[in-house]
């Protein structure tokens, strides 16, 4: 009984503390062991899921069912995070809600996505999406950190790191320019909001923290306006959706020996990539694919991001997959990036790059 009230205690003093981690099993398992400091430090390391199924379990025994039936709506009917669909389990997202200059970490437990960390932050002097270089916004969209960078100006604080903006289809499609959108530090600990001219800007501080989460050319940053939300049901409706295409789309481009015709159906006729459009694509494809007897392709590390914008094609989405091809002639391993719309009410592959 002592150890439930202190648990109890416990959660009541906890439970708003960003999650790290810890499983409720682990704790359960140690409480004869761990000392009472102990306990309160695994205790906030709980993710968000683990310490309500937690408080659930304490109301449940203490007869409070009209408590107990309060979480267990918010246990199972939250809104969840939609900008980020699937991330590897060592992996997190960075989402950038640029009206609140907030920048949030998620990541994916049990299959679906949780605020794990949340940090302010500072980013472009005027509002709305950017448009042309110069223009002091934060473009909105899915970009990835390319490098860690410290032979910086004191203006950066302790460092950056430079995204990839412009990507491919603000470059292509968006007719999007500029550069040097990065997400970097601060020595001024009293910078004003909406001061950037188009970075993200942290304290020094949290940049710090950031940074351990930060893995270069892996770890997706959604920046958008607002957070997107959906139900449970709908982001897996949504999260297996796309996973099929892009397995869908993998199992065509290994039967490209045999008949092309079902992987270009794969692919929107907007599509872009570096060396044109669609009829470029097909040509190319065409032209290589010619002398393959076989090909064999392995995807690994992918995560799948839902953009906050309705573009002029309707939602996109992006996902990056580490990429291993084999066939009788030629080899290769690439960081994969697909961007990803409906269209017809079919999923195709607007863009294609390789990071």
């Amino acid at each position: 009984m002592l150890r439930a009230i202190l648990l109890a205690l416990l959660i009541t003093l906890t439970a708003l503390s960003p999650g790290r981690g810890t499983t409720l099993t682990e704790i359960v398992e140690n409480l004869g062991v761990w000392s009472v400091p102990k306990l309160e430090q695994e205790i906030r390391k709980l993710p968000q899921e683990e310490r309500l199924k937690l408080q659930l379990l304490l109301l449940t025994y203490a007869g409070d069912s009209k408590k107990a039936k309060e979480l267990l709506s918010k246990l199972y009917n939250t809104k969840l995070v939609a900008n980020v669909l699937e991330l590897p389990r060592d992996l997190h997202a960075i989402v950038v809600d640029k009206t609140n200059e907030v920048l949030y970490v998620i990541r994916m437990e049990n299959g679906v996505p949780f605020i794990v960390r949340k940090f302010p932050c500072i980013t472009g002097k005027r509002p709305g999406d950017k448009l042309e270089e110069g223009d002091q916004r934060t473009p909105e969209g899915i970009y990835f950190p390319m490098y860690w960078e410290t032979n910086l100006p004191p203006i950066y604080g302790i460092g950056a790191f430079p995204l990839n903006y412009p990507n491919l289809l603000d470059r292509k499609i968006l007719k999007r320019n500029g550069h040097g959108i990065w997400i970097h530090g601060t020595n001024n600990p009293n910078r004003p909001p909406h001061s950037t001219n188009g970075c993200i800007v942290l304290k020094n501080e949290y940049l710090r923290e950031l940074k351990k989460l930060i893995v270069p050319k892996r770890t997706p940053v959604v920046v958008v306006s607002h957070l997107a939300y959906a139900t449970k049901p709908e982001f897996l409706k949504e999260q297996r959706s796309i996973i099929n295409f892009v397995l869908k789309w993998k199992r065509a481009w290994e039967n490209t020996p045999k008949s092309l015709k079902p992987y270009f159906e794969c692919y929107s006729k907007h599509f872009v990539w570096e060396r044109g459009g669609l009829k470029e694509w097909i040509a190319h494809k065409e032209r290589v694919t010619k002398h393959k007897r076989w090909i064999k392709i392995s995807i690994s590390d992918l995560c799948a991001m839902k953009d906050g914008r309705l573009l002029q094609f309707g939602n996109l989405y992006v996902v990056r997959m580490r990429l291993k091809y084999r066939s009788n002639n030629y080899n290769s391993i690439t960081n994969k990036v697909l961007y990803i719309i409906k269209e017809g009410g079919r999923w195709k592959i607007l863009g294609e790059e390789n990071l």
